[in-house]
């Protein structure tokens, strides 16, 4: 087999490849030819090939682990023959291409991380779980589409908008990774099977399009430009981690948009200007609006802290109780009842 595989029973002395068993007669032939300096030699392959594992159907052995990271690479066709690579690290290197992988039917984890990437342009792997493609220059995320992806790592890039996540293509997708991108809108990120989903330092003014996730555990929106926080909605019910910090949130008001979000459980205001102008009590009313919290910021609860949320709750109640039997009267009613307390005042 050509990616470093054994028959059953043979040892595992020498990749069958044999980048080191070259035959002398063609020694010659080969130190002639000129070699792209950017190219994957089998050389290289076999220096970076580790963790000797079973192939598919259980006969023979191959190396399934493939490290070849800061290898200045631009060309990486020699990948083709290697079908039974299942752990491939190619960051650091100078790839804009892809699709030789998709020769790889067994991948399970990629890392191509710092590349000049601007699209992912491989083809559905069937197992592939982990895929990392952290500070390339990728623009556009269509054609993504890896039924057992767990978890998607592609901070530092150049994403205004996401397009081409499909939920029923990525069915397992867990874990999402954005941070650091120019992302304007969370439209598109809307993935029902997401637990985690990361998107701080970007320019986002406003949550919207995240309406049924049941499974979303963790929200980071830390050092974004948000300052509305009504696309909240009750379909996070699973939410328990909200970063917030670093926003321009105006008003511990604002806040109150979050309280059907009764699993929650952490919240990040910090950093908001409600946290420099409302400093004194800015935790205590947030906490009267969203009473599930255990902590906000750094700042635990404690019992006594509960109870003078409990009481601003209240009170407000009972203020929009008034507000509301006095919006109901009559008319004439009310002009009378505020006439004898006009009077009444002059006395």
């Amino acid at each position: 087999m050509s990616d470093a595989s054994f028959e059953e029973g043979s040892g595992v002395s020498t990749p069958s490849f044999g980048s080191s068993t070259v035959a002398s007669s063609s020694s010659a032939t080969l130190s002639e030819e000129k070699v792209d300096p950017g190219s994957l030699t089998m050389e290289m392959v076999g220096q970076g090939l580790s963790e000797l594992s079973k192939t598919g159907n259980g006969l023979a052995h191959a190396y399934v682990r493939l490290d070849l990271h800061r290898k200045d690479l631009t060309d990486i066709r020699v990948l083709r023959d290697l079908v039974h690579v299942r752990f491939l690290d190619l960051s650091g290197n100078r790839l804009t291409d892809l699709s030789p992988l998709n020769h790889m039917d067994h991948l399970l984890w990629l890392r191509a991380d710092r590349n000049a990437l601007t699209e992912i342009n491989i083809q559905e792997r069937l197992f592939l779980q982990v895929a990392s493609f952290a500070y390339n220059q990728i623009e556009t995320l269509e054609g993504l589409s890896h039924p057992q992806l767990r978890i998607l790592n592609l901070m530092g890039n150049r994403l205004r908008r996401v397009s081409g996540l499909e939920p029923c293509k990525l069915r397992a997708l867990t874990t999402v990774e954005l941070r650091g991108n120019m992302l304007e809108s969370t439209e598109g990120l809307c993935i029902p099977s997401l637990r985690e989903l990361y998107l701080a330092a970007n320019k986002l003014e406003k949550v919207e399009g995240l309406r049924k996730m049941p499974n979303l555990k963790l929200l980071h929106l830390r050092d974004n430009v948000i300052s509305c926080l009504s696309g909240f909605t009750s379909g996070m019910k699973s939410l328990q981690y909200l970063n917030l910090r670093g926003n321009q949130i105006m008003t511990v008001k604002e806040v109150e948009k979050l309280h059907h979000l009764h699993s929650l459980r952490t919240l990040s205001l910090a950093g908001n200007p409600l946290a420099e102008e409302e400093a004194e009590h800015y935790v205590l009313d947030a906490l009267s609006y969203i009473p599930s919290l255990d902590r906000i910021d750094k700042h635990p609860f404690s019992g006594e802290d509960r109870s003078e949320a409990e009481a601003l709750a209240e009170l407000r109640r009972q203020e929009l109780s008034s507000s509301d039997s006095l919006a109901n009267l009559p008319h004439e009613q009310m002009f009378s009842s505020a006439s004898s307390e006009f009077s009444s005042d002059m006395i």
